[in-house]
């Protein structure tokens, strides 16, 4: 099965390598390469600093993604939306209940291996009411914006104190029936080894897509799919079983 790596970053935004490096580790790895920089943070805010990511996309075989917040508007000019192949939304912070957000960068950082310390900034007695919110958001989102790929939907702290409860597996049920009738795929990370088999196989069941990303931000990480590679082959996915963008790229490797 050819591997597509959809959920990537470069210097662009936050990833500390260039698209030169990224597209010559992946093609050598022989994937079919997105680039998924994130919009309206980590660099690139504007739209003018959106089109100009996407005249560097055009330079190259790859497929030109962009990854947002989901907890923000994100809503691009069609002119520029018409460019993009696809979009990955994902959380990354939590509401704090009092109309603002909690910010998960430390929780992302102690989480992927680039810190040692995390501080948590959140009470764990608001755990369900933070998930509850994010279905919420979730639904509000796919409802209203273009969203083609969820990331790495599961990491989050108060997911991982909830886990093996049965509020939690509802709470995956519930993902999953969003992404069923939003016609969202569920990315399977790479970089963070989520979502877990059991929720996969509860989406392969629903008949949701999937995608496979490593979402690299160190240069060691580019085309890490091993993990999703995994997870395709105990569930048994084949090629249809995937999200693949509609253009056909121009591969020169």
């Amino acid at each position: 099965m050819q591997l597509y790596d959809l959920h990537t970053h470069t210097n662009m935004s936050d990833a500390d390598f260039s698209i030169e490096d990224l597209v010559e580790v992946e093609h050598e790895q022989g994937h079919i390469l997105g680039v998924s920089d994130h919009l309206f943070c980590c660099g690139i805010y504007t739209l003018r600093e959106v089109n100009a990511y996407l005249d560097v996309l055009c330079q190259y075989s790859v497929y030109r993604g962009a990854e947002v917040n989901m907890e923000h508007r994100f809503n691009l000019p069609d002119e520029l939306d018409d460019r993009l192949d696809y979009v990955i939304a994902s959380v990354h912070s939590m509401p704090d209940g009092r109309g603002g957000f909690v910010p998960l960068n430390d929780y992302f950082r102690k989480r992927s291996g680039y810190s040692e310390r995390y501080e948590k900034n959140y009470s764990s007695d608001m755990n369900r009411y933070y998930l509850a919110y994010i279905i919420q958001m979730m639904e509000k989102t796919f409802s209203t914006q273009r969203v083609d790929i969820l990331g790495h939907s599961t990491v989050l702290p108060c997911y991982d104190e909830l886990y093996g409860t049965k509020f939690l597996e509802q709470w995956e049920d519930m993902v999953i029936g969003l992404c069923k009738k939003y016609q969202v795929a569920i990315e399977i990370s790479g970089l963070w080894h989520a979502p877990g088999i059991d929720m996969l196989r509860k989406a392969k069941g629903a008949g949701i897509k999937f995608s496979m990303g490593s979402d690299c931000h160190r240069h060691l990480q580019i085309g890490d799919l091993s993990y999703a590679e995994r997870a395709a082959e105990e569930l048994g996915l084949q090629e249809d079983d995937f999200f693949h963008p509609r253009r056909v790229l121009q591969l020169d490797f």
